[in-house]
């Protein structure tokens, strides 16, 4: 019952922002739109810039000394969930 529920939501949505564009508040939409994807942007950029920092010393050649459970990162178990492994 909870994924249907969801299902409408994220379809009404959808809508709701389609129906914008044909309103006076279109250019607002755009704005608004525009300023959340570049924020998606500039996180998903630091999240890769602060793994690649945190393990730099493996991109070098150099064999990690810790125990590959304790290096899980964030983009990892999000690449897992993506992929469906």
């Amino acid at each position: 019952m909870k994924n249907r529920a969801m299902a409408w939501v994220v379809f009404l949505l959808c809508i709701l922002l389609l129906s914008l564009a044909a309103t006076p508040y279109s250019t607002a939409a755009d704005h608004v739109l525009i300023a959340l994807r570049l924020a998606i942007i500039v996180v998903i950029s630091v999240l890769v810039v602060h793994e690649r920092w945190k393990h730099r010393h493996n991109l070098e050649g150099q064999e990690s000394q810790t125990r590959p459970d304790m290096v899980e990162s964030f983009l990892r178990r999000c690449r897992r969930w993506y992929y469906g492994e």
